[in-house]
């Protein structure tokens, strides 16, 4: 046989073989899911102005595992997203702050049922409110950062470093927005509140009980709180902002995270914070009976799939919650029914139709088709 022939032989066969091996991978039901995942991811990279995306899927009983970056991480330099970089998990944090709480619960030290004021006696106004009705925002408190004095000192001097008294004094300024237990609205004061609280009954600082609690037992790696400063450690990509309060394009370091403290001062990466809310919703970090009433009791319902509990959000089987500070966004969930993970963050604070929920939903859509989950 001539050269050329066993030359085109050898191609034909590779041909054949490439076309099977690429039948079998789109014919793969997990490759077709993260196919149609990575579009979605794409299409909002391309289509938004989100410079990327970081999105983490781990469906255990399917056997899927895809950790999946889009777009840029630097819009100067274009260097691409990065699946380990840090990021700031704003909000987020609350579920941090929420499992020391009810890490002291379970050790005696507190009571869900303690007043505020059993702590902080120097505001008599929360005479009425309970450490539950702070983790379940059902407390009526003014939030902080509607607080024109607030929103104007930031815009002024976003450098400021704030304390976790004056961001209190400024929500006590004003009267209870209603009668506490009755209602719920999400306030970050609650937070900043139970991170007072931990570090009146510890002795500690909240940074050291995170810390010791549950970023060393679950080995995090690259994850802490920040009390005060700009800088955000680790290997990190930029984040960006739209503008609403001053600060605009690359804030990665234009404000000090102090003004979020215990409400939203946590940094960690994809692969820590899957560890944590898995450890947070499967169990280990709490007694049995704590993590029971965490998952089960003291949740508002806010819409069909939709709960709030104790430093907790629910979309129907999936626990986490979601953040957004100035430059990054993101969104954790887990599912024990389902045993599906899934973290999602932009580094682009934008208007909240364009937020991590929306494709935590589309993913939702994706895997289980259908939107009530």
């Amino acid at each position: 046989m001539k050269k050329h022939q066993l030359a085109f032989v050898s191609i034909l066969l590779f041909t054949v073989f490439f076309l099977i091996s690429c039948e079998k991978e789109t014919s793969d039901p997990n490759q077709l899911l993260i196919g149609k995942m990575k579009a979605v991811t794409d299409s909002l990279v391309k289509n938004t102005d989100i410079p990327g995306i970081v999105a983490l899927v781990v469906d255990k009983e399917r056997g899927i595992d895809w950790l999946y970056a889009a777009g840029v991480s630097n819009k100067e330099t274009l260097t691409p997203m990065d699946v380990n970089h840090t990021f700031r998990i704003a909000s987020n944090t609350k579920t941090f702050t929420g499992t020391v709480l009810l890490q002291l619960v379970g050790e005696g030290k507190i009571s869900l049922n303690d007043k505020v004021t059993k702590y902080l006696p120097q505001y008599p106004t929360a005479n009425g409110i309970t450490l539950t009705m702070l983790a379940n925002m059902t407390s009526g408190l003014f939030d902080y950062f509607d607080d024109d004095r607030w929103v104007e000192g930031f815009k002024a001097t976003p450098l400021r470093i704030w304390s976790p008294t004056e961001l209190a004094d400024l929500s006590f300024s004003h009267p209870l927005l209603f009668t506490p237990g009755t209602q719920f609205k999400y306030t970050n004061t609650n937070t900043i509140l139970l991170g007072m609280i931990i570090e009146k009954v510890t002795g500690n600082k909240l940074a050291t009980e995170i810390n010791n609690r549950i970023v060393v037992p679950l080995q995090l790696k690259n994850t802490g709180f920040m009390a005060s400063g700009t800088a955000l450690p680790g290997n990190h990509g930029r984040g960006y902002d739209f503008g609403d309060l001053g600060i605009i394009g690359d804030v990665t370091e234009s404000y000090d995270v102090s003004n979020s403290w215990a409400a939203g001062a946590v940094y960690t990466s994809p692969r820590d914070l899957q560890q944590f809310v898995e450890s947070m919703v499967e169990g280990g970090l709490l007694p049995d009976s704590l993590q029971n009433r965490r998952l089960n009791n003291d949740f508002n319902q806010l819409g069909p799939v939709q709960s709030y509990g104790l430093c907790l959000s629910k979309l129907g089987s999936f626990y986490g919650h979601n953040g957004v500070i100035w430059g990054y966004t993101s969104s954790m969930y887990h599912s024990s029914d389902k045993q599906c993970t899934v973290i999602i963050y932009y580094n682009l604070c934008q208007p909240a139709d364009h937020f991590p929920d929306s494709l935590f939903l589309r993913f939702m859509e994706i895997l289980y088709s259908k939107y009530i989950f």
